[in-house]
């Protein structure tokens, strides 16, 4: 089954909610333009939010987006599941050399479960797990 599905990272929604990241205008436009149906998990949204914490966005700038997302108005969030987790697991533990992290090998998981091919990130381990990455 191919599908018109494409995995939103971390990376990706962090450099759009950020006006000064280099990558802001790209990434923006690809949000703007979307021909595919966004898809990202909970795991990444944990990951935004301390991100954004860690760099002190204020909460009060980001809640609005935050919340979209959390109502799947933006994309469609994938909740990991107890399979995905030791699937991701077993994926870093036999690909150590390239450093994944465990978020990473969850999305990855979602991605091969889903017949995803692409993925809107800055992340080169995407790359690296033979995705083709849209930036």
């Amino acid at each position: 089954m191919e599908s018109n599905l494409l995995f939103i990272d971390t990376s990706a929604f962090y450099a759009f909610l950020d006006h000064s990241d280099e990558k802001h205008q790209e990434i923006a436009d690809i949000f703007e333009k979307r021909t595919e149906y966004f898809v990202t998990s909970n795991y990444i949204l944990d990951e935004l939010i301390t991100l954004l914490r860690v760099r002190k966005i204020s909460l009060v700038k980001i809640k609005p987006f935050i919340e979209a997302l959390w109502n799947n108005e933006i994309c469609k969030i994938i909740r990991i599941t107890e399979e995905i987790d030791f699937e991701a697991w077993s994926m870093m533990k036999n690909y150590e050399e390239h450093l994944f992290s465990f978020t990473d090998c969850t999305s990855f998981i979602i991605m091969k479960n889903y017949n995803m091919k692409k993925v809107c990130t800055l992340d080169k381990h995407f790359l690296i797990a033979g995705f083709e990455v849209v930036s």
